[in-house]
């Protein structure tokens, strides 16, 4: 909004506002043997490194029409770093805070965080903006970055060796590394899963603002609908990813999620997009919970990096596949073909989680001890409440 009321070109603008997701996938991989070898924390503060530094680029910039394009490019290239950094290191630091049983619950507690503040930010940058320029904007991003820094400081002592360690090259036999960075066959199923369900975001996020707008129906109450639903459910649906199966989980998000994209067929109208935001956040949350609980249960502290970061990968790879993939089907066939698309890979999701013989434990301790062996928690992790 702001590239548009200084004068930028829409090509610009793309340009500009596209270049932190292509920077994203080659840091993410990147990030993921950085975390392997020097710790989650030590990425954590990088990852804000870069935030400040863009930030500060803004701030000194702003964004006017004789703003140099090369600047919001580094700008936006590093909030591109920092994403794909800040992202798997502060998941690479639950399994060494949280008690083993409830890592569920944590994952997911730190999910509902980023969900949070991906419902609340936009539009309160947006007010600020408004208020004053990039530039308050920037003050702001500064100052919380500062908070976080603080606050990230302050677990360093919590931090505890994981003892066994978790479902990793003992479930697969199969890890390797190529460039530094990890790979297990037991993260393969995962990251498949991750693909499939992601990328009919990536026709929602491309296509549906323009079809509603045309149909005079409010797209950003679909988006936050969708923000604050999938925030309510992940601590819940954490709790229950370390009761129940993965697969029985994953196949309720996918038919909820299914029913959800259904929605979005007909010409839509304001209360249709409510209410397939809702159903879109409720059938995600069902489904990330349990994918994240799973690549911690099957990487180590040597490789969990490498596990979280390729998780970024994949799903920025499934916003891109249903987003420019999908760009032919909706010349040809319009966004109902391209929505139809993502529903196909959705329904591929729920036959592979069928399929997997690994999603389908009844208890996740029993699955873990037959692996690594019983349970041996340090004594300094963190027991969550009862919940």
């Amino acid at each position: 909004m702001a590239l548009a009321r200084a004068g930028f070109p829409d090509a610009q603008i793309g340009l500009i506002v596209g270049t932190a997701a292509v920077v994203q996938i080659p840091a993410a991989l990147l990030a993921g043997v950085a975390i392997d070898r020097l710790g989650g924390l030590r990425l954590f503060f990088t990852g804000a490194g870069a935030y400040t530094a863009g930030a500060l680029i803004l701030l000194v910039s702003g964004i006017e029409r004789d703003t140099a394009i090369g600047g919001l490019l580094a700008t936006r290239a590093l909030q591109g770093v920092g994403i794909a950094l800040v992202i798997p290191a502060a998941l690479s630091l639950v399994p060494l805070l949280v008690a083993r049983q409830r890592q569920g619950f944590g994952l997911a507690f730190l999910g509902s965080a980023h969900n949070l503040t991906m419902g609340v930010l936009p539009p309160l940058s947006l007010a600020i903006l408004a208020a004053s320029s990039m530039r308050g904007v920037a003050v702001f991003v500064l100052g919380a970055i500062g908070l976080a820094a603080v606050l990230a400081a302050g677990i360093r002592r919590g931090l505890r060796p994981e003892t066994p360690p978790t479902i990793g090259a003992a479930a697969s036999g199969s890890t390797s590394r190529r460039f530094g960075l990890a790979y297990s066959a037991a993260w393969t199923s995962p990251l498949a899963l991750t693909v499939l369900f992601a990328a009919h975001w990536g026709v929602i996020v491309a296509y549906l603002p323009q079809r509603a707008e045309a149909a005079g129906a409010d797209i950003g109450l679909f988006f936050a609908a969708d923000a604050f639903a999938i925030f309510a459910s992940r601590v819940p649906t954490g709790w229950l990813a370390d009761r129940v199966p993965t697969r029985w989980l994953l196949l309720v998000g996918v038919a909820i999620t299914l029913g959800s994209l259904a929605l979005l067929l007909p010409q839509p109208s304001t209360a249709l997009l409510v209410v397939a935001g809702v159903a879109t956040g409720i059938g995600g949350g069902f489904i990330v919970s349990p994918l994240l609980l799973e690549f911690a249960r099957r990487s180590g502290p040597a490789d969990r990096g490498s596990a979280f970061a390729l998780f970024s990968v994949a799903f920025a790879a499934a916003l891109s596949l249903g987003s420019i993939g999908g760009a032919p089907i909706v010349a040809l066939g319009g966004f109902e073909a391209a929505m139809a698309a993502g529903m196909a890979a959705l329904a591929g999701a729920g036959l592979l989680t069928m399929l997997d013989r690994s999603l389908r434990t009844a208890r996740r301790e029993a699955h873990h001890e037959a692996l690594v062996g019983p349970a041996v928690d340090s004594p300094g992790m963190v027991e969550l409440p009862p919940n």
